[in-house]
């Protein structure tokens, strides 16, 4: 078994090649994107209804785990491409908005700016770090199969690629927090890739900076720690690709954490390669040009996204937003033990993104640090130090507000409390297995220290269990119980038995994080339903015909296909088109703000709303139809009944769903 594992570690590259291979060649993806079925399109070319399944408990008191697992897995996959897990709904950062702009991007060519987006089009770099066919895609690999493969193959190559990127990638970081244990890097690997909080926003910004900021520490330290030429050459070009798309990512919240996480790591670092005189005249020269090609990339892309930028900062929604932390009650302690749940059971009172964290052992060996540290030892375990005093930071801003000028000045301005909280659950998992290394290490195992150690910890987590600081209707006291047991188990076999921890633990592992994104093969799910066909058709035929949707929350399939059209989901506004529907601006509260803009046709004059606000509701006056020129619209009303047959000419429908197209007479 042994000699099996060694040889798996010794070809993972070329595994995860061939699993690459494999994976793209199937098409296999992780989106949430067969929710479109649940979402007003479902009828297929074959006219039968396509049916997703998203919530296999559906209302039920308690989860049904022979249920769950009898319907986790389906082979041939179901009608909407899912082989195993369940689509996310609450994914629809995902599924409704990052996935449909990097399809419109692969069906209209992948502009820096997506004319498709209304009047003026929309910026790409700004939009979800979509693909482009711009010199910063350097600095997105996983984007780059959209470039030359289709829509399908694309999001297939997203997914396999970074996936598999990230368990490389952290198992190359847990080398160096344990110094080479392969065994428990392996367990790293999964425990990085797989925590909850990261799968639950892979496909978003948690999962790029931590993706990043892996490739840079990796990058970092090999370059420190090797002499060859070429292969230093081979390390800076990995470090400028990271730094690009960790800049382009644009989500400070979680940018400033991992920032200081990586500047911390390469001083470090530095430190260490001048005490050991190893850099020399041709080490500065190239650490000089790898920061020169990131500043110039990266400064050329926000250059010329400049007037995107500047209308994205100047909205309404999100805005500019300072946060001084604090606000957290010490319920929060003791959430991780729902991560277990999060991927089976939908909770009423949050949702699973914001309640993701991870299991990490901080807070258990938190105490017992300066007994089992020796002084000589701090230089060694310096990287390792700063973890646990930065996620023990970010958990204390979570519950502390800090003066306003303090947050200003460490740019933590832009980190609330929320996003602080979940980079903690992150770096806790990283402090944590540089501290499990540790242990594996010591042959004096300190063990009156660790154990006297965990105690505030656990009786803290006790108290808040019994105290019902838990939803008691998602999870019970009894449960909660269990899982600290199962937890606090863990961490007890990592100090006396060390390797028979890495099974509970991979345990954790599997039901929190393996399962939280489904295993789907293709696209048909949007490719192959009667509607999108219809419109595919029509596009083709009038390429530069104006589209829009109404009554529906379909305002992102039109771009999603490659047509143009007025909807969809900006995030900043499109001034030509508000100049048009809102020429002196008494509504630019209403339309300043990144949103999700749907159309009702009205007889009235146009006026705008946000419901929520994420969204810019247009009740469109009919006779503005004129004034746009726009040609055809998706509806699930009968608009000639309601407006005139004069009006609008029916070309398609009703289908299933009750949709429609019409041609808009002028």
């Amino acid at each position: 078994m042994k000699k099996i594992g060694n040889g798996f570690l010794k070809y993972r590259y070329l595994i995860a090649l061939l699993l690459f291979i494999v994976g793209v060649s199937f098409q296999l993806h992780g989106s949430s994107i067969s929710n479109w079925n649940n979402y007003g399109i479902s009828e297929t070319s074959n006219h039968t209804r396509g049916v997703t399944i998203n919530d296999l408990d559906g209302e039920a008191e308690h989860i049904d785990v022979q249920k769950n697992l009898s319907d986790w897995i389906s082979l041939p996959p179901r009608s909407d491409g899912t082989i195993a897990g369940v689509p996310r709904m609450i994914r629809s950062d995902e599924w409704l908005v990052q996935t449909p702009f990097y399809l419109a991007q692969a069906n209209s060519g992948n502009p820096l700016n997506n004319p498709n987006y209304a009047l003026s089009g929309q910026n790409m770099i700004v939009a979800y770090n979509s693909p482009v066919w711009h010199i910063s895609v350097l600095g997105k690999p996983f984007n780059w199969g959209f470039l030359f493969f289709s829509a399908a193959t694309g999001l297939s190559w997203y997914w396999c690629f970074k996936i598999l990127a990230m368990l490389l990638l952290a198992y190359e970081f847990s080398l160096i927090l344990t110094k080479q244990n392969k065994w428990l890097s392996s367990i790293g690997a999964l425990w990085i890739t797989f925590t909850p909080a990261i799968q639950w926003w892979f496909m978003q910004h948690l999962g790029d900076v931590v993706f990043y900021a892996l490739l840079m520490m990796v990058s970092i330290y090999h370059y420190f720690h090797q002499e060859n030429k070429w292969f230093k050459l081979l390390m800076a070009s990995f470090l400028a690709s990271a730094m690009i798309g960790f800049v382009l990512v644009i989500y400070p919240a979680f940018q400033i954490p991992f920032a200081y996480l990586v500047g911390a790591f390469f001083l470090i670092e530095l430190l260490k390669a001048i005490q050991v005189k190893k850099l020399q005249l041709f080490d500065w020269l190239l650490m000089g040009l790898t920061l020169l090609v990131a500043v110039s990339i990266t400064g050329y892309s926000l250059w010329v996204s400049r007037d995107a930028l500047t209308l994205t900062l100047n909205t309404v929604y999100p805005g500019s937003r300072i946060s001084v932390g604090g606000g957290f009650a010490l319920a929060q302690f003791i959430e991780f033990l729902q991560n277990v749940v999060l991927p089976f059971r939908t909770p009423s009172y949050m949702n699973q993104v914001e309640l993701a964290t991870s299991f990490q052992f901080v807070w258990f060996f938190l105490l017992a640090i300066p007994f089992v540290i020796k002084k000589e030892q701090v230089w060694d375990n310096l990287f390792g130090l700063f973890l646990v005093f930065f996620t023990t930071l970010l958990a204390v801003y979570a519950f502390v507000e800090i003066p306003e000028i303090i947050s200003k000045a460490t740019l933590f301005s832009f980190v609330t409390s929320n996003r602080a909280w979940q980079a903690a659950a992150v770096s806790g998992v990283f402090a944590s297995i540089w501290f499990i290394g540790l242990l594996f290490r010591e042959r004096s195992r300190h063990w009156l220290s660790l154990l006297l150690g965990m105690v505030p910890a656990l009786v803290l987590f006790v108290w808040l269990i019994n105290n019902q600081s838990l939803d008691i209707h998602y999870i019970s006291p009894s449960a909660s119980f269990i899982i600290l047991g199962l937890f606090s188990l863990t961490y007890l076999l990592f100090v006396f038995r060390r390797k028979m921890a890495l099974l509970p633990l991979l345990g954790m592992i599997l039901v929190s994080g393996m399962t939280v994104n489904p295993v789907v093969q293709g696209l048909d799910v949007i490719e192959n339903k009667a509607l999108a066909l219809e419109v595919k058709q029509l596009k083709n035929e009038h390429p530069a015909a104006l589209w829009m949707t109404e009554n529906g929350y379909y305002y992102q399939l039109p771009q999603m296909l490659g047509a143009k059209s007025l909807d969809g989901v900006r995030f900043y506004p499109d001034i030509e088109l508000m100049k048009v529907l809102d020429p002196e601006s008494k509504m630019e509260e209403q339309w300043n703000r990144y949103s999700h803009m749907r159309y009702l046709l009205v007889d009235d004059a146009t006026s705008m709303e946000n419901p929520s606000p994420d969204v810019l509701k247009i009740s469109l006056a009919v006779v503005d139809l004129e004034k746009l020129q726009v040609s055809y619209i998706i509806s699930n009303r009968n608009l000639p009944e309601l407006f005139g047959e004069n009006r609008f000419r029916q070309l398609y429908g009703p289908d299933l769903d009750g949709n429609r197209i019409f041609e808009v007479i002028h």
